[in-house]
């Protein structure tokens, strides 16, 4: 119940007060997102990650998020923590950040580069006795026995445990418009355009743990 809540919360602040240089889709359609040269970012940030043996321990998971600013010319300028689980994932993602010495392609709106703030996410994760859901497989489960309503609730679970994720609120809006909710589609198609541009990546650290 209080990781549901937080994630409301969450969800309901992120745009606001965390990210300084929201999307806006009457001026900014012609909007790149900014790319970094050294290839595919969750990726290269994934690739030392394991989950700390204490957290996995006590238990500890959730989201550790960070402000990046990449200014016009390519620069990663700063970053900075705004929500963290615990020090120590926040540590270990931060290391993460370190190593990216590359250069960036910046952002640009309308053919001209700016400076940018992002939000980068790192998702910690324990599975206690079960691997990670496949929301799509059982959604289209139900897109086959004809129940595109019930596909809505599997993405809105979705959207619970993994709220930076832009491609569940493209799909859940894709299974609106069969139920008839127009207006709701439009609001998921919205959010998740937000998502892709505000969003820099979101970087899953899964551990999965038996239970007796």
């Amino acid at each position: 119940m209080l990781r549901s809540i937080f994630f409301s919360l969450l969800f309901c602040t992120t745009f606001s007060s965390f990210s300084q240089t929201t999307f806006n889709p009457e001026t900014e359609t012609d909007f790149e997102k900014a790319t970094y040269s050294q290839g595919d970012l969750i990726s290269i940030l994934g690739q030392e990650l394991i989950y700390p043996k204490d957290a996995a321990a006590n238990g500890t998971e959730g989201d550790v998020i960070f402000l990046l600013t990449i200014d016009k010319t390519g620069k990663l300028i700063s970053y900075e923590a705004k929500e963290r689980v615990s020090d120590e994932l926040a540590m270990q993602a931060e290391e993460a950040i370190k190593r990216l010495t590359g250069t960036w392609a910046p952002s640009k709106v309308h053919g001209q580069p700016v400076d940018r703030t992002y939000l980068l996410v790192f998702s910690y994760k324990i599975f206690y006795n079960a691997l990670p859901l496949d929301y799509h497989e059982m959604a289209k489960k139900f897109e086959e026995k004809g129940k595109p309503d019930k596909a809505v609730r599997t993405y809105t679970d979705a959207i619970k445990n993994y709220p930076f994720e832009p491609v569940y609120y493209s799909m859940r809006a894709k299974y609106k418009k069969e139920t008839g909710d127009e207006n709701g589609a439009k609001a998921d198609e919205l959010m998740a355009e937000k998502m892709n541009m505000e969003v820099l990546a979101v970087v899953e650290i899964a551990q999965s743990q038996s239970v007796r």
